[in-house]
């Protein structure tokens, strides 16, 4: 059976330099990193693959190319070509709000900003990956909250540099899931790992590491195997809990509890 590609998020890491970032996930036995464009302790493309290179580790995927509309192509197309510096092969982009108004005009919105997007895109060599949210964002960050919605854009515009990324903090809920990642098939991007956590009354569910929380993380890793993803696996878990802790022992505890619901998964597809 092979190994499991494994990827780590600098979104828990947002309080470090890059440079620190992207030694401490080489240390802890990554084969890769998702860079944060938006990160304080970023400081451009050219720069991060000096690091990653001295690290010894590559750029899976670059995170994010920013809300997409017609007002935010330049930024897009920024991203795109920074993630192909990099030597990244995907983009994770966020459909963003919807329209003041009329929010049954932002499916269109999207995609005549990705008809806008992909052919620079194809010169990059770098597919655009959209993130459908969890519903309870809608109104401020994404109107894609489910992969039905995000599936049916891809499918519509039909492009190999087009795909979905899949995280499961955000679809964890969702009741037609497997039947979903199934459709999305080899349209499957990025696969994005985070457990769901019950939260204090009247905040925002943290995303906790995999076993902390109720998503059963390791049957939605099986599912998009099942479905045709044979890519890395990204633990993405936001926040300050790594703060107080030494770059390469925070490192080192997302790459053991990615291990685990990777490999486990892995086990269970082939009981």
């Amino acid at each position: 059976m092979p190994a499991v590609e494994t990827v780590l998020s600098q979104g828990s890491f947002l309080h470090l330099d890059t440079g620190e970032f992207v030694t401490a996930a080489a240390g802890a036995g990554f084969d890769a990193v998702a860079v944060w464009r938006q990160a304080p302790g970023y400081r451009g493309a050219r720069a991060t693959a000096k690091e990653a290179e001295r690290a010894g580790i590559r750029v899976d995927t670059v995170c994010r190319g920013g809300f997409l509309g017609h007002s935010e192509h330049d930024e897009t197309v920024r991203a795109l070509d920074e993630a192909a510096e990099l030597g990244a092969g995907v983009l994770v982009v966020i459909a963003g709000p919807p329209r003041p108004g009329d929010p049954r005009a932002a499916e269109a919105d999207l995609e005549a900003a990705l008809e806008l997007a992909l052919p620079a895109a194809e010169r990059a060599g770098v597919v655009v990956a959209l993130e459908p949210f969890h519903p309870v964002l809608a109104a401020d960050r994404s109107w894609l909250v489910t992969l039905a919605q995000a599936t049916d854009v891809v499918e519509r515009l039909d492009s190999p540099f087009l795909g979905i990324a899949v995280d499961s903090y955000h679809l964890w809920w969702d009741h037609r899931l497997a039947a979903g990642l199934t459709r999305a098939g080899r349209r499957i991007a990025a696969v994005q790992i985070a457990d769901w956590m019950v939260p204090e009354p009247g905040r925002l569910p943290p995303r906790g590491l995999p076993g902390e929380g109720v998503v059963p993380l390791r049957e939605f890793v099986r599912l998009t195997r099942e479905a045709g993803y044979a890519g890395a696996l990204e633990i993405e878990v936001l926040g300050d809990r790594f703060r107080s802790l030494p770059p390469l022992d925070a490192a080192r505890s997302l790459k053991t509890a990615l291990d685990d619901t990777g490999v486990g998964a892995e086990e269970g597809s082939h009981a």
